[in-house]
């Protein structure tokens, strides 16, 4: 049967003789001030007492008396001793702590207070302390993930984590398709699954990459999931993986590439993939489908991005594709249309001069030539003249 929390942490330390005065212990905290130690003194004396021993390098390692040590987290000034003597306190001692503390510790990190106690207390540990914590927190860790306090001691835990039965435990916890899935499509456990992906060796994670896998098309078009999506791509190097990334990839490219999110993965794997196997293979797919992709309103990005990375030869491609679209067409037509309109004022002006005789008055030559200078005269060129090409590069929307 599991021990309450206040049956826990009830007896947490023992007794010694020498204590530290109020006055001692209230200083510790950055916040607390002299005008309301009075007040705090009242909250913390009715839940425990801080004593302590002096050691061969004159540190204090503090002790807590009493019950109900979640009480302390309540109160950010409480929880800020309690990180204190999480950083002075022996390994011994930090033992102590941690049996006690056994079964609560999926509340504590869902705490106000709590989770930031919490981070501080695994970066005490030890390896040996830690996986003891780990063995406990794997069984909720994937809905703790959720809470907007679990999530940062959870990420905290992940950054730590060094040995492989750590990883082992974390990755648990992500046993199957829907707990992976509720994580990464939610706004705080999301960045759990990237510090999964950042964190942990790919060694370590692989049939977790198999159960990613088979929610990477959902995912890249969801809101949160890309991140996991885009951190997936960018810390897995196993051949067989990145294979099934592009089959994936292949088979719904085009719904992807025109979704408001799918579209930056495209983008993502563009630029990180750059002149890989894997890179040759999706500009060939992003060339065969330029025009369609041109139209739409998010995958032109994608457009844009190739035409800023590829080389000469692409852009020849790109150019005649360019050429042939529709849109261009149209406004090649526009321009056309533009300069018969141009041509027949022109043509009148000439009509003009020509029908005038050659004493026209001052006024009637000044706006003959306040008209010829408004307008554009397109002139065809001389044999010997060189077209002018602008050095701006053109961008097509």
């Amino acid at each position: 049967m599991s021990k309450t929390p206040e049956s826990c942490l009830g007896g947490l330390i023992k007794d010694i003789d020498e204590e530290m005065s109020p006055d001692d212990y209230y200083s510790l905290s950055k916040d607390s001030t002299s005008k309301n130690i009075k007040d705090q003194q009242s909250s913390l004396d009715s839940m425990y007492t801080f004593n302590s021993i002096s050691t061969s390098t004159s540190s204090l390692n503090y002790q807590i008396k009493k019950t109900n040590i979640l009480s302390a987290f309540n109160s950010q000034h409480d929880t800020i001793l309690l990180q204190k003597m999480l950083k002075e306190c022996s390994k011994e001692i930090l033992g102590q702590i941690i049996k006690e503390m056994g079964g609560t510790f999926s509340i504590i990190i869902k705490n106000k207070n709590g989770n930031y106690f919490f981070s501080d207390l695994f970066k005490s540990c030890d390896e040996k302390q830690r996986i003891i914590i780990l063995k406990e927190l794997s069984l909720t860790l994937a809905e703790d993930c959720l809470n907007d306090f679990g999530t940062h001691s959870i990420q905290t835990l992940i950054e730590i984590s060094s040995s492989p039965e750590e990883f082992e435990l974390i990755l648990s916890s992500f046993n199957d398709c829907s707990k992976i899935s509720k994580a990464a499509i939610n706004s705080n456990g999301f960045y759990v699954i990237q510090k999964i992906m950042n964190h942990i060796p790919e060694t370590f994670r692989m049939q977790f990459n198999y159960l990613f896998l088979k929610l990477f098309h959902d995912l890249s078009l969801d809101i949160y999931g890309i991140s996991t999506v885009k951190a997936f791509i960018f810390h897995t190097k196993n051949e067989e993986i990145m294979n099934q990334i592009w089959i994936i990839t292949y088979n719904n490219f085009l719904e992807i590439a025109k979704d408001k999110y799918g579209n930056y993965l495209i983008q993502c794997m563009l630029e990180h993939w750059s002149n890989s196997k894997l890179g040759t293979k999706l500009k060939k797919m992003i060339i065969t489908y330029f025009d369609e992709l041109m139209e739409n309103h998010y995958s032109k990005y994608i457009c844009d991005l190739f035409i800023n990375r590829s080389n000469i030869e692409e852009k020849k491609v790109v150019l005649a594709i360019l050429l042939k679209n529709k849109h261009n067409l149209n406004l090649f037509k526009i321009n056309k249309d533009k300069d018969k309109k141009v041509k027949s004022e022109n043509d009148k002006i000439k009509n003009v001069i020509n029908n005038n005789s050659i004493n026209m008055n001052y006024d009637i030559n000044n706006n003959i030539n306040t008209n010829l200078n408004n307008i554009n005269i397109h002139i065809p060129l001389s044999n010997d003249a060189k077209p002018f090409y602008p050095k701006k590069k053109l961008q097509f929307k």
